[in-house]
């Protein structure tokens, strides 16, 4: 019997997710691969929810921290807008009711 690594790499997850992605049974991959059908999972969902990056670990948090930068840039734009918006109906509003 092959022994499995302590450390698996990305690259080598990324090969073992593919095939499950493809369709192989989760619990015959676990056997063959001698990792828990709990690991092989969450592999899945870090890959799914980060590619490769997220498969080593810490890029998991640096893809998150982007997601989140971006949401706030968003909405400091959607501010931004709100306020020059009330701005200008407010001055609409002083040019109407000036005689």
């Amino acid at each position: 019997m092959e022994e499995t690594p302590k450390r698996w790499s990305a690259r080598t997850k990324a090969e073992i997710i593919m095939r499950l992605l493809r369709g192989e049974a989760i619990d015959a991959l676990s056997r063959e691969c001698v990792v828990t059908v709990a690991t092989l999972s969450q592999w899945r969902d870090e890959f799914i929810e980060a590619g490769i990056a997220g498969l080593k670990g810490r890029s998991v948090d640096e893809v998150r921290v982007a997601d989140l930068e971006k949401k706030i840039g968003q909405q400091a734009m959607e501010i931004e807008l709100y306020k020059k918006k009330r701005q200008w109906n407010q001055s609409i509003r002083g040019s109407m009711s000036k005689p």
